[in-house]
């Protein structure tokens, strides 16, 4: 069994608010949906949100909420940390996306690097801010003491404020298949590109989706680790669950990372509908009865359909983040969960994805040729959800045939 969680502070790194509750986080994402929606079209034109924006994400916690409290955090439950994306990604899904993928990297980074890597990436200010390029996209060179490591590593979502960068690399080897590996670095070690912004890209322009490149920058040994997060049972505790004693660090990245995406594609699907009431309240059917829509059965219909599809991917989502404690904590009483178990609550996760996507895609249909035009909320929000319908439309199959070859016993 692992050790119990230590209390202790790292030193200089303080809670900020050390009264401050779950529920309370949650309220203050509700509060700033309006000013969010007011800075929705220039976060996109800047591939970014503001140092305004990100200060006032600072004030109210939102870096800190799956942060160990050892190192300046709350160590909120994953639940608490979705819920207030969904929300912040309700305001505008490309700020909640620079948001979600710039705090959901404390996870591993705690689970799977050295305490004195992590204590050292906190920080005396307890800050910390990272994106993870998880496809391969560099060469590590192996070098006395660690590695020089090179490439460019695109679509780097939340790297636009960061204090340090993860990225995949491929160790250089001769005759072998190249180890994977993930390599942690500050701030000055790499270079972030003004490759991505509304003018660029289809969608997400707020999302701090560019590139990072690193041109031979020496990174020591402990500050890489195997990329092996989501092929594991766990069958011996991690360095996270060992230094805090929360079943949370052992970050299987499969229903994490999913779980990240589908609190922004589940925010985006309520934007997407809230912005569908707006306009059957306001806007008249073109064709007999001249009425406003909601008083037509058609948009009643559309409305209550969209609305049941989001509300039951929600649902999922928050599912998803207490299965995962549950799975957790079974682990840390010594019931270690088979690997398809793990696997299942990142599948269920990616439904709710395609539930949100489906929802958006009805009410963007529903309303009249009027959300062609640019700029239109309802356009942004339905086109946010089909930039990640590529992704999932590309990583669905192979994590559903996974489970399944976990289920039937197959490599």
């Amino acid at each position: 069994m692992a050790s119990q969680q230590t209390t202790e502070l790292r030193k200089g790194a303080q809670v900020p608010e050390p009264g401050l509750t779950e529920e309370e986080v949650v309220v203050r994402a509700v509060a700033l949906r309006p000013l969010l929606r007011a800075n929705r079209i220039k976060a996109a034109e800047d591939g970014s949100y503001s140092t305004e924006i990100h200060e006032t994400f600072d004030k109210a916690g939102f870096y800190r909420l799956v942060q160990p409290r050892k190192y300046g955090g709350y160590e909120f439950s994953l639940e608490t940390q979705y819920r207030v994306m969904v929300e912040i990604s309700r305001g505008d899904p490309g700020i909640g996306w620079c948001l979600t993928l710039g705090t959901a990297h404390t996870i591993p980074l705690v689970s799977y690097f050295p305490e004195a890597v992590v204590s050292d990436a906190f920080g005396d200010d307890g800050l910390f801010i990272a994106s993870h390029s998880a496809s391969s996209r560099g060469v590590a060179v192996p070098t006395e003491g660690g590695y020089l490591l090179s490439g460019s590593w695109g679509y780097s979502s939340g790297v636009a404020h960061s204090t340090h960068a993860m990225v995949t690399a491929a160790v250089q080897s001769q005759g072998e298949v190249p180890e994977l590996i993930v390599a942690l670095l500050p701030r000055e070690d790499y270079t972030v590109l003004d490759d991505w912004n509304s003018s660029l890209t289809m969608a997400l322009g707020a999302s701090g989706s560019q590139t990072v490149k690193i041109e031979g920058a020496f990174v020591p040994a402990d500050r890489t680790v195997p990329f092996d997060w989501q092929a594991t049972t766990f069958p011996e505790e991690t360095i996270g669950v060992r230094s805090t004693g929360n079943p949370l660090y052992l970050a299987h990245i499969g229903p994490l990372y999913a779980g990240t995406l589908a609190c922004i594609q589940v925010g985006a699907a309520k934007a997407a509908l809230d912005e569908y009431t707006q306009i059957i309240t306001t806007k008249k059917r073109t064709f007999a009865p001249q009425v406003e829509r909601y008083k037509h059965p058609d948009a009643q219909l559309v409305y209550a359909e969209a609305r049941a599809m989001i509300e039951a991917a929600e649902a999922v989502v928050y599912a998803g983040a207490r299965d995962f404690r549950s799975l957790g904590e079974r682990w840390l009483n010594d019931d270690h969960p088979a690997l398809e178990e793990w696997l299942a609550v990142g599948n269920m996760l990616y439904t709710a994805i395609q539930l949100a996507h489906e929802a958006t895609e009805l009410l963007f249909r529903s309303v009249g040729s009027s959300v062609a035009r640019k700029g239109v909320p309802l356009q942004d929000y339905f086109l946010a959800t089909q930039m990640q319908k590529t992704q999932l439309e590309e990583n669905k199959p192979h994590f559903y045939t996974s489970l399944a070859k976990a289920h039937f016993g197959l490599e």
